[in-house]
């Protein structure tokens, strides 16, 4: 996945975009979310959905646990990360971070790896690039692979 990612990242460079939007393939959104992301007026904006429903984990965190939506939480939402399922960033966040901006790395001397987010949020937190979650939005953001068919 970062090798994607960075193909990507390069391709919206050579293109001069303002903007990109990483979307995994499994999750189902409102055809408006773009706009909504952009109307954020933020470095970077995710959302925060269910990866996996038996253990009610989200994919925005922060510390060792998971972030859960919460009708009654702000719009938005600083976070220390979440995974890239769903995340608009401003193309300027990439001139600001060096390369790699995703990397696996090995977690001690375990055969375990953390996720490629971990490492560019990390990046991040470094040079002070807040993760933002859009709480409103998350609320609309579906899982194929976990809650679609219970909705």
């Amino acid at each position: 996945m970062p090798e994607v990612r960075h193909r990507l990242i390069g391709d919206a460079m050579a293109w001069e975009a303002t903007h990109i939007l990483m979307i995994s393939p499994e999750l189902t959104f409102p055809a408006d979310s773009i706009h909504r992301l952009l109307s954020r007026g933020r470095g970077i904006v995710g959302v925060n959905y269910l990866r996996n429903f038996i253990s009610e984990e989200f994919s925005a965190y922060r510390g060792e646990g998971t972030v859960k939506p919460d009708p009654k939480s702000p719009e938005t939402e600083e976070v220390d990360g979440c995974a890239i399922g769903m995340a608009l960033f401003c193309m300027p966040v990439f001139e600001i971070l060096e390369l790699p901006y995703f990397r696996h790395d090995q977690v001690g001397d375990t055969p375990a790896f953390t996720e490629d987010h971990v490492y560019f949020w990390n990046k991040c937190k470094e040079k002070e690039i807040p993760c933002v979650i859009d709480h409103e939005l998350s609320q609309e953001i579906k899982s194929l692979h976990h809650g679609e068919l219970w909705h």
